[in-house]
């Protein structure tokens, strides 16, 4: 009996990689109150300015526009431009794993907002890589806004700024101290 489970696996398998869809990848799952296996090697600051600044920046470089004294410049790739349209979905990508990267024991601050935050980066990553596979420039620059919006939310409740800053603005929980 023990032997039929191998091969009646091995059939199921090779049923699959017939079939017209391949093997979703399974994800692996830690299970609650196993701590996580690795360690994480950057901080979150530099997690920040070597993966999701870069990334980010590289993002909105293929959506939406900037106004100039010249007049309005679009930023969306030609859809003929494979190179810059494969860069917004590389860097799409970046962002999509980087909210699970601010997830992971060692950079996740709170249970609550912290990890609401890392996962909206996540689901503005995923829109972001979906828009720009799809060389859809409108959804590309809405993916861009929600990637804005997911960092100014993170901006907005981390990090500290001096009170005569020039970049200012409310969080939801105006009792909330940012970790120092």
């Amino acid at each position: 009996m023990p032997r039929l489970v191998p091969l009646a696996l091995g059939l199921a398998l090779l049923a699959g990689a017939v079939g017209s869809q391949p093997l979703p990848a399974p994800a692996p799952v830690i299970p609650p109150g196993i701590p996580f296996p690795g360690k994480t090697l950057l901080t979150v600051k530099e997690v920040m300015r070597h993966i999701v600044n870069p990334a980010a920046e590289l993002y909105w470089k293929a959506a939406g526009e900037v106004d100039t004294a010249e007049g309005e410049i679009h930023r969306a790739p030609k859809p003929e431009d494979n190179d810059r349209w494969a860069a917004a979905v590389n860097a799409a990508a970046v962002l999509q794993e980087s909210g699970n990267l601010l997830m992971l024991q060692g950079r996740a601050r709170d249970d609550k907002q912290w990890m609401k935050i890392a996962q909206q980066l996540a689901d503005a990553g995923a829109l972001a890589k979906t828009a720009a596979e799809a060389r859809d420039e409108k959804k590309t620059f809405d993916a861009g806004s929600a990637l804005y919006d997911a960092c100014y939310a993170c901006h907005g409740r981390y990090i500290p700024r001096p009170k005569n800053s020039l970049y200012t603005h409310k969080t939801p929980d105006e009792a909330f101290k940012p970790p120092m």
